[in-house]
């Protein structure tokens, strides 16, 4: 209970920090051309993150599909501000997909990305040609509210662990949790998996400076399932990591069964399971393109 009153007294304290809406373009950006798409899928990244967090799918353009990418304020060139409004975010990638009647849609989204694919779902004409991919999603209030508590936490943890406040050491160290999940430090395997990971990743990670963190998240503090989202007859499959230290695989559980959605779990995994599973993007193209009858297999 406790945990909640945090939660939610970190909402609305976020939530209200946030700037005025300013006039804003979408912030959707083909990858190659499909003139007459047959198929259109929308990369909707985390906070922190682009659409290379998706690997091989930023390469499945074709002449009759076309790939769309969501950026983040602050990422790619995007300006801070106007900060991610989730509603926004939803309309603006429905508007664009109903200028396309006739084709299949897929919205694989990744996190903060996950959140935006649920509500646009709803959102989109003839629900039944869409297909969403949710991963590490977050969940309805109070779960990124909880997120941002949980993180606190994480984010203190890694300060003790290097006996730094440098916000760069501080980071890096919970880059570590995040990719691997809660309670890494008490396996000698996954001790000796981060000192490697240090290594990979050096000079590679986004710090959420700069009005970064609060410019994408705020609006998802406060997320609540819209009506269309509920309703919306889009298949939705979700993959989420056993060990996700940000939104924990109950609350995902809970979201799966009220969207009539199947929930695929990943053991083991943190909250990167783009990164740390190499065959998740080869399931999630399975799925979309239908040949995977079993996503869960």
């Amino acid at each position: 209970m406790k945990l909640a009153w945090l939660a939610l007294a970190a909402g609305l304290l976020l939530a209200a920090c946030a700037k005025p809406p300013v006039a804003a373009k979408p912030p959707l950006y083909t990858i190659g051309m499909a003139d007459t798409p047959e198929q259109i899928t929308f990369l909707l990244p985390g906070a922190l993150t682009t659409t290379r967090i998706f690997g091989p799918a930023n390469d499945w353009t074709t002449p009759s599909h076309r790939i769309v990418e969501y950026r983040l304020p602050g990422m790619r060139g995007e300006p801070l501000s106007p900060p991610l409004d989730l509603a926004r975010s939803a309309r603006w990638i429905a508007d664009y997909a109903n200028r396309y009647p006739d084709a299949r849609i897929n919205l694989v989204g990744y996190s903060t990305g996950a959140a935006i694919a649920i509500e646009s779902a709803g959102l989109i004409e003839r629900g039944e040609r869409v297909k969403v991919i949710a991963i590490s999603s977050p969940t309805p209030f109070p779960g990124a509210a909880v997120a941002v508590v949980r993180g606190g936490i994480g984010v203190a943890g890694s300060a003790l662990a290097t006996g730094s406040l440098a916000a760069k050491t501080v980071w890096d160290e919970y880059f570590i949790t995040l990719y691997l999940g809660s309670g890494w430090r008490n396996s000698p395997e996954k001790r000796a998996m981060a000192d490697r990971l240090r290594k990979a990743f050096e000079g590679q990670i986004t710090p959420p400076g700069e009005g970064r963190g609060r410019s994408q998240s705020a609006s998802l503090l406060l997320w609540t399932l819209s009506p269309e989202a509920k309703a919306s007859k889009a298949r939705i499959t979700f993959f989420h990591g056993e060990n996700d230290p940000i939104f924990p695989l109950s609350g995902v559980r809970r979201l799966g069964q009220r969207l009539n959605a199947p929930l695929c779990v990943l053991p083991e995994d943190g909250h990167m399971p783009l990164l740390s599973r190499a065959d998740l993007i080869d399931r999630v193209a399975r799925i979309l393109q239908g040949t995977n009858t079993t996503p869960c297999g």
